[in-house]
């Protein structure tokens, strides 16, 4: 029977480093053979209601379970600021590139900033199919959560969600879906649901897989100069304006 090994973070660290001393840097494409990036959106859903709901829960418990995931929903991103920073971006190295300055995305940056507890940091295996609704309605304690679904059976109708949001793990599992890990706009992928199931039921720390959908989009756009930011643009807005000189604070 074959078995899986699991890997703390820092184990991972270490074979990581080993493999690229031993083996080298990857092959470097010509930048100059790049051409400019077009046609290049930020899916943004809108989070007004769902930050209205937040009121009616309390909001210190909120955030020792989940972070600050409110006050990332709350950032309003400059999409365009964005769409200038993916120019800069090398998808073989994977670090912005500014002429002499090369700036990286890190788990310890993106661990401040989400400020999620302490839990777990390890790869995860998804639910299988069949078995998202039937735990999702448990944890959400919604009977009838089919009704929610698209007709391709790929996400949930966020227009229909919005009639539970009184309650507080729903509200939690619309910012999964909406803010960090967006897949189209007013739907919460099931892949998305299956991430939250797995944070509820063994507090694994989804930093590492929302790092690696930023690093994944911007690669994707920047090989193919266009297509959609799918990742948590509030996070990386964040991250860029705390790396430049700003007068206006985006998260206190």
């Amino acid at each position: 029977m074959a078995t899986t090994a699991k890997f703390s973070i820092i184990e991972y660290e270490k074979n990581f480093e080993l493999s690229q001393l031993t083996e080298g840097d990857c092959p470097r494409s010509d930048a100059k053979k790049l051409s400019s990036i077009k046609n290049l959106n930020c899916i943004m859903n809108e989070v007004n209601k769902l930050i209205a709901h937040f009121q009616n829960v309390d909001e210190i418990a909120f955030l020792r379970k989940y972070g600050r995931l409110v006050e990332i929903a709350k950032v309003e991103v400059l999409s365009p600021a964005v769409r200038a920073l993916v120019h800069f971006w090398d998808p073989d190295y994977r670090y912005f590139s500014f002429r002499s300055i090369d700036l990286c995305l890190t788990m310890e940056e993106y661990r401040m900033l989400t400020e999620f507890p302490n839990h777990l940091h390890r790869v995860y295996f998804p639910l299988r199919s069949d078995k998202i609704i039937p735990e999702l309605s448990r944890l959400l304690k919604i009977s009838d959560l089919e009704k929610f679904l698209e007709k391709n059976a790929t996400g949930l109708k966020w227009k229909i969600l919005e009639t539970e949001l009184e309650k507080k793990s729903l509200i939690a599992l619309s910012i999964f879906g909406l803010v960090l890990f967006p897949s189209q706009t007013g739907v919460v992928s099931l892949d998305v649901a299956t991430a939250y199931v797995e944070y509820e039921n063994t507090q694994i720390n989804p930093v590492a897989a929302i790092l690696a959908e930023t690093i994944l989009t911007l690669n994707h756009c920047k090989r193919t100069r266009k297509g959609a930011m799918r990742c948590c643009t509030q996070l990386l807005y964040i991250w860029m304006v705390s790396h430049i000189k700003t007068k206006k604070a985006c998260l206190q």
